[in-house]
């Protein structure tokens, strides 16, 4: 049975700062390197809400819907033939601890567990969107604020950076897994305000200091869709 995973994304934020490329080296997998924007090396930090989780084409019955934070970085690997543009989720936040266990277990993820919570605000003007966690009793969180129209995006803009990832790809100690990554094109909110309230150091690791005074590179904001995730896939080359 292929583990394949289905779910819908709804209310996707991305906070995107550049980062010096040796901060994230140690998190990048065997065979990847990083993926520069304009010469920069790019994180960001993600937040959207999951529901209708599927695991092999199956309803868990235990499985609420819940939101995810995200912390990733952006990366290329050559197959032989061509360049694969990717991502590497570093550190995933959701607050179901059995399923953060179950993902790590069979799908070689590194969710951690803790107390999350997001907010959706649609009035007929705006719309708002919160995500939140808590990490050793201090709320951490971020936010975005738009307007209500969604709109298709330039394939060549710098948006199609970040969001055109057919890939993902996982560290796990020294093999690297790669699994599809499918969806339709989503639709763009253009951000009329966003605000950030996280401690990246304290999070996440000490040397995303850097992060917690810098102004973010740019900041996106979209509808989500429905998204394929496929089997992992060792990677040897």
């Amino acid at each position: 049975m292929k583990l394949h995973i289905s779910s819908e994304f709804g209310k996707v934020a991305l906070i995107k700062y550049a980062i010096p490329a040796e901060v994230v080296e140690k998190y990048l997998p065997k065979h990847t390197k990083p993926d520069l924007y304009n010469g920069l090396c790019m994180i960001s930090l993600v937040g959207f809400q999951v529901k209708k989780l599927k695991v092999a084409d199956v309803k868990l019955p235990f499985l609420k819907d819940f939101e995810e934070i995200d912390l990733q970085i952006y990366v290329r690997r050559f197959d032989g033939a061509k360049w694969q543009k990717g991502v590497v989720v570093i550190h995933r936040i959701l607050e179901q601890p059995g399923s953060a266990i179950l993902a790590n277990t069979i799908f070689k993820t590194n969710y951690i567990a803790l107390p999350t919570s997001s907010a959706v605000e649609e009035t007929q003007d705006d719309i708002k969107a919160n995500y939140s966690w808590q990490y050793k009793g201090i709320q951490q969180n971020f936010g975005v604020k738009s307007n209500r129209l969604a709109a298709p995006y330039d394939k060549d803009s710098k948006v199609a950076f970040f969001l055109d990832r057919s890939f993902g790809y996982i560290k796990a100690r020294e093999k690297t897994y790669e699994y599809g990554l499918n969806h339709v094109d989503w639709h763009l909110y253009s951000v009329e305000e966003y605000s950030v309230d996280v401690d990246f150091s304290r999070q996440f690791d000490p040397a995303f200091n850097i992060l917690n005074s810098q102004t973010p590179h740019s900041v996106i904001f979209t509808e989500g869709s429905t998204v394929e995730i496929g089997e992992n896939v060792e990677v040897t080359s």
